[in-house]
C-alpha cells in the first residue's frame, strides 16, 4: 500500500528556508559586526600608538630645546668669558707701552717747551704745549720721526701767544715778564718696534 504525505510540504520547505535565512542573515550581521569593531579596535590601538608616540616625540623635542637653550646660555657664557680675556689681554700686552708712551715723551721734549694737555684715542695721541718758538715745535717734531715708539707727528694747531709761565730749568726771575710763546697742537701715531730694533 502506497504512502501518501498529507502534510502540508511546501509550507514547511518555506519555513525552512526562512529559519536558514534568518540565521544567515544573523550570522553574517554578527560576522560584519565582528568585523567592524576588529576594524574600529584596530584603529582605535593605531591612534593611541600614535598618540603616545607624538607624546614622546614632543617630549623629546622640549628636552632638545631646553638642551639647545642651554648650550645657547653657555655659548653666550662662553663669549663673554672670551671677550674678558681678551680685554684682559689687551691691557697686558699695552701696560709697558703706557711706561714707554711717557717715558718716550719725556725724552723727545726739546728744552723751552712743555705740555698742558695730552689725550690718547686708541693708537691716536693729541698732545697740546706751549713752545719759546715754532723752531722748538719743529725740534720735537723731528725727536718724535726718530722715536721708536712714536710716529707720524702731524701739527693741528700752531698760535703765538702772551705766556707769563718761565720756560726752562734756569729760568730767572725776569723770564716770568708776559713773551710771546707759540701754543701748539700736535697729533702723534703711538706705535710698538720690533723685537730686532729693540735688541739694537
Amino acid at each position: 500500500m502506497s504512502h501518501l504525505n498529507l502534510l502540508p510540504w511546501r509550507e514547511t520547505l518555506k519555513r525552512e528556508r526562512e529559519v536558514r535565512l534568518a540565521v544567515f542573515t544573523g550570522a553574517s550581521l554578527a560576522v560584519a559586526g565582528v568585523v567592524v569593531l576588529s576594524a574600529h579596535l584596530f584603529m582605535e590601538g593605531l591612534i593611541d600608538y600614535q598618540e603616545s608616540r607624538n607624546g614622546y616625540l614632543g617630549k623629546e623635542i622640549k628636552r632638545v630645546e631646553a638642551q639647545i637653550k642651554e648650550i645657547e646660555d653657555l655659548e653666550k657664557k662662553k663669549q663673554r668669558l672670551i671677550d674678558r680675556m681678551n680685554v684682559i689681554q689687551e691691557l697686558e700686552s699695552n701696560r709697558p707701552k703706557i711706561v714707554h708712551l711717557f717715558d718716550e715723551l719725556v725724552k723727545q721734549l726739546p728744552d723751552g717747551v712743555y705740555f698742558t694737555a695730552l689725550e690718547q684715542k686708541n693708537d691716536k695721541l693729541t698732545l697740546e704745549g706751549i713752545a719759546q718758538s715754532d723752531a722748538r715745535v719743529s725740534s720735537l717734531m723731528r725727536n718724535i720721526e726718530k722715536s721708536q715708539w712714536l710716529t707720524n707727528p702731524q701739527i693741528q694747531l700752531i698760535s703765538a701767544k702772551e705766556e707769563k709761565i718761565p720756560l726752562g730749568v734756569n729760568a730767572t726771575s725776569a723770564a716770568k715778564k708776559p713773551r710771546s710763546v707759540s701754543s701748539f697742537k700736535l697729533e702723534v701715531t703711538q706705535t710698538a718696534p720690533k723685537s730686532d730694533d729693540l735688541a739694537q
